[in-house]
Formats: structure tokens, sequence, C-alpha cells
């Protein structure tokens, strides 16, 4: 553990937060979210009725006579079960429209509902209607168009929470991003990995493994030196075969002077080092070979299965081959 005061160091989050919004911030953007929610807070009310009406009724019996006295008391009785019966099956419509509310009123380890982006200056809309669910335990891949950057860099944001739509939901569970500041949300809830500023090159592998988790105040079982040389080993980094000399020494080299897909197991790992709920990765294999690419797919992919807990990873990207390669697909490209 560092022995430094916390508030004498440079919260990473912050910084993290201060890059996205000096470099890749749309000039002149503004959110705008149009969401239209229709109230069907009195949908099982006459379903409730119906039943109690039907418990109520007396069962209606008939005892035919030699010469047919019943019938008439009989066709009343199977007139009444079918009129009953016809009250019990739900209108298709009506069962489709409560089936989606219920769904969405279990919270999904994420979930953007009825997002509309729209450009402040032009009126333009850069995201309209978006919906999306994403589940805990189930990877996905966002494919988006490769020659809509703006799209591409806004909906990261939204995901990141970056950026925060001035209406409507962008939620991890049933908690909206706005209602987290940047520490809970990129320190606890989700764990982001961007090419750019995923990393510090000026540190080596295991001390931004440890930077990140000392700035995030979180509390931990084991020394963070100790988590960060496991989570290196976990990733594939400094591999289970070297003895422990061998893997300290590659743990503390510099991240600038690692190769590719070294670079890319240090960001995954660091990605995780909070035990988030939520691994967002933006074009995680863009500096890769085809080989590498499937590692860090692979590697990415098996993040769902934490020690304590089921995650949700979300690749974000522009090859259909990278977005096919996780457990579902969200083709926004249409």
């Amino acid at each position: 553990m560092s022995n430094q005061e916390p508030q004498e160091r440079t919260d990473p989050v912050e910084e993290l937060d201060e890059l996205m919004t000096d470099e890749s911030a749309e000039p002149g953007m503004s959110y705008t979210i149009e969401y239209d929610d229709t109230d069907r807070a009195d949908a099982g009310a006459d379903d409730t009725d119906t039943a109690d009406n039907i418990d109520a009724e007396p069962e209606a019996t008939a005892e035919p006579s030699a010469d047919g006295a019943g019938t008439g008391d009989e066709e009343a009785a199977a007139a009444a079960n079918t009129a009953a019966a016809a009250l019990d099956e739900p209108d298709e419509e009506d069962s489709t429209d409560d089936v989606d509310d219920s769904v969405f009123r279990a919270y999904p380890m994420f979930s953007m509902r009825g997002v509309t982006v729209a450009d402040a200056k032009t009126g333009e809309h850069i995201w309209n209607d978006l919906s999306m669910r994403c589940e805990a335990g189930t990877s996905y891949g966002v494919l988006v168009d490769a020659h809509n950057t703006r799209q591409h860099d806004t909906l990261v944001a939204l995901m990141a929470g970056f950026a925060h739509p001035a209406e409507g939901s962008v939620m991890t569970k049933s908690t909206p991003l706005h209602d987290l500041t940047p520490l809970e949300l990129r320190g606890h809830r989700i764990g982001v990995l961007l090419q750019q500023f995923a990393l510090r090159g000026d540190l080596s592998a295991a001390a931004n493994l440890e930077y990140a988790m000392d700035a995030s105040n979180r509390n931990y079982l084991k020394p963070i030196a100790v988590l960060a040389q496991e989570l290196l080993t976990r990733v594939g980094f400094a591999p289970r075969g070297d003895d422990n000399a061998t893997q300290a020494e590659r743990s503390r080299a510099l991240v600038r002077t690692l190769g590719a897909v070294d670079r890319a197991r240090v960001m995954v790992a660091r990605a995780i080092a909070t035990d988030p709920d939520i691994v967002l990765a933006d074009e995680p294999t863009a500096t890769l070979d085809e080989t590498d690419a499937a590692t860090i797919l692979d590697l990415l992919r098996a993040q769902v299965h934490g020690e304590s807990k089921q995650r949700t990873v979300i690749v974000v990207t522009t090859d259909p081959h990278v977005a096919g390669a996780m457990d579902e697909t969200i083709d926004l490209t249409h």
C-alpha cells in the first residue's frame, strides 16, 4: 500500500474526466433525450378483478333428466365457462406491452432506453431513440458505423458516464449514471478500457494497477501489490509458469516499453482491478494482429465470471468480427 496521503495523490478518475473533456468532447454539443414511457400502472388491475370474480362465481352443475329438462342449464353453464376463459386470456398486444415493462423493471446490469442525442447547434440527431439492455454474466459486442466517429465517441461517452443526457435513462441496475459520482461510477461500478487513456506509460504494469486500486478508496482483503501481481497473472501477463522473481521483474517493466498485446493485457487487468460490475472496452483490438486480437477478445469474454460476481462485458467496435466474438451482438449500424 502506498504511504502517501490520499489527498496528495492525483485522482486518476478525475484526471481521465479532464482528459476526455479537453480532447474528446464535441464543442458545443448538448444532449437532449426524448423519452416516452406510457404509464401502465393499472395494467394488472383488470386481471385481478377478473380473477376475483371468477373465483367468486359458483360452480355451475346440471343433472340431465331422461326428458332433457337439464339441457338448458348445461348450455348456460358452458356459455359462462367460455366467457370466463375469454376473460382469462390476455389480449396479445397488451400482453406484449406488459412483458416489455416487466422486463425493464427487472433492472439489467446496464441499460439505455429511448435515448436521443442532438447537436445543440444544428439540432441534428446523433442518436435517435436508442435502447439496449445488457445482462450480468454475458458479453456484448456493440457494432457502430465505422464512418460516423461522432456517433461512436458519443455512445462511449454516454455508456461510460463521461456525458450525461438531460433526460432519459442510461442506467446501471436501478441507478442512473448521472446520480453517481465519477469515483463511484468509474472507480467502483464500471471498468473502462479506452485505447488512449487506459494506461500511464510512465508507470510499470504493476504500478498502473496499484495506482487505480489505491485511488478507488476501496477496502481490499490483501495488499494491493499482491493483488496487482495476481491480476497480471490472471490475464496472462505474468504467466503462472514463471518463478516469483521473473514475474516481479516483468511486472516492473514500464508500460511504454511493452508490446501491443502485453499493453492490452495490462489494460484488461486495470479495468477489472477494482472488481467492477461492468467492463466497457472501446476498440480493444485496434492495434493488434488477428492472432493477438483473438487472445484479447477471449480474455475479455472470460471477465464475465468474476471471483465474487457475474459481470457484464461490453465491447464497442466498428469491426463485425470483433462484435461477433462476444456472446451477443447489438448492431447499431442500421
